[in-house]
């Protein structure tokens, strides 16, 4: 194989491997993720062009300033924009909940990798941190968007996840 050969199969192969390696991260979590399960809040989601899927929102990306260590509220105030954070969960009643946000990976127990946004009032008048985990669409069989839709506008999907170190996976959703 001459020089030229070479360097065209480098070039070529250079791109596939990119495509493989981010391939890797969510096969990954599929085969050696911990199952977990989030309850989704009331939406409404409308877009013509995306064919069908539902929006979610979850209860767990409205996090209770309680539960949120000082120093990620602190970094907040002295840092203008986001970060990512980690937040420990628990699961009560067959569904999991944060326990704790914190800047630091937990040693042990089920966590999630999110970004906070920032803190705020919720409807309640509570100090609220709100986070995002990127598990905010999923995509459905044809022609069932509408029944998906209004259970979600109602808040009675559920929404599994395989978790892997802090990396989610949304794998399914089913109605309470």
């Amino acid at each position: 194989m001459n020089k030229r050969a070479k360097q065209l199969v480098l070039a070529c192969s250079v791109p596939v491997l990119i495509l493989l390696g981010m391939c890797f991260a969510p096969l990954y979590t599929m085969l050696t993720g911990v199952d977990m399960i989030l309850q989704t809040k009331p939406l409404d989601p409308s877009d013509l062009f995306r064919g069908d899927y539902v929006t979610l929102q979850y209860e767990a990306e409205e996090v209770p300033i309680s539960l949120v260590d000082k120093a990620v509220v602190s970094r907040l105030q002295d840092q203008w924009g986001q970060f990512d954070v980690f937040v420990l969960m628990e699961k009560k009643d067959g569904v999991h909940t944060p326990i704790k946000v914190s800047l630091e990976k937990p040693d042990k127990g089920i966590f999630l990798k999110g970004t906070i946004n920032y803190i705020d009032k919720g409807n309640q008048g509570q100090e609220i941190a709100f986070i995002e985990y990127n598990l905010d669409k999923y995509f459905l069989e044809d022609n069932t968007g509408a029944e998906w839709e209004k259970a979600s506008a109602k808040g009675e999907i559920l929404a599994k996840l395989k978790v892997n170190n802090g990396y989610a996976v949304l794998t399914d959703i089913t109605t309470k």
